[in-house]
């Protein structure tokens, strides 16, 4: 569905390379996690696949989608509406001058009972007022939710999630997980979870790939991949999941 080869993104200011060499497929109707330390360069991938790096990077390589190189133009079209980035900071992606339900019934494709009833499965405690509100008068989780509700609501068929439960409580992950998981396999979403989480491994993803320092580590079958152990972070990773 999106893929990279030969993947490289470099801080102009300091010729420092941040991705190199990366060579990443994004798996059609498949949940991919992403994993990574920080630094990684995880969001930095997802957002190469969607065609949002920040003005002050570079990027070298080849961006894919459904076979098509993408280049700005080509973004442009698909960008938002096939292919949706949901960034981690989900406060700052809401308009701090509109309330929450007007901008969500504005950009998705659900009435304000669908979405009342969406921000309910994903646990949000009091959907009627979240939409009232605006997003400095909700909680870091509560604006979280909202965004990803945006993102089920849409219709693009790619969504691009970096740190979806990063400002979440840790108690309701699991909900949270099996109902991204529900919606992605009603609609046969292709998903990708940027994530340090280690807990998301077993009930999300269908594939892992790791980074380690701007490169990618290991990508594939997250048992084959913990199993081959062949880069130390991976081991690490490995190491993590088995202790008691």
């Amino acid at each position: 569905m999106l893929r990279t080869r030969g993947l490289r993104v470099v801080d102009a200011a300091t010729g420092r390379a941040l991705l190199e060499g990366v060579d990443f497929d994004l798996v059609a109707g498949r949940v991919t996690v992403l994993l990574g330390a920080s630094g990684s360069g995880k969001t930095l991938l997802a957002r190469s696949l969607a065609g949002l790096l920040p003005g002050e990077l570079r990027a070298g390589g080849r961006v894919f989608y459904r076979g098509r190189e993408m280049d700005e133009d080509a973004w442009q079209g698909v960008r938002g509406r096939e292919v949706f980035y949901a960034p981690q900071n989900a406060a700052a992606s809401l308009n701090p001058v509109l309330a929450v339900g007007g901008q969500l019934a504005e950009e998705s494709d659900l009435g304000p009972g669908d979405l009342e009833a969406l921000l309910g499965r994903l646990r949000l405690a009091d959907p009627a007022r979240a939409l009232r509100a605006y997003p400095h008068e909700l909680s870091g989780g509560e604006c979280q939710r909202c965004l990803l509700a945006l993102a089920l609501s849409r219709r693009a068929s790619v969504l691009l999630l970096d740190e979806p439960f990063s400002e979440i409580d840790a108690g309701a992950h699991d909900d949270l997980a099996a109902v991204l998981r529900a919606e992605q396999r009603r609609r046969g979403l292709t998903v990708l979870l940027v994530s340090h989480q280690l807990g998301l491994l077993g009930g999300l993803a269908d594939r892992l790939c790791v980074l380690a320092r701007g490169r990618v580590a290991a990508c594939g079958d997250p048992a084959e991949v913990l199993a081959s152990g062949r880069h130390p972070y991976v081991r690490a990773i490995a190491r993590y999941l088995e202790a008691p």
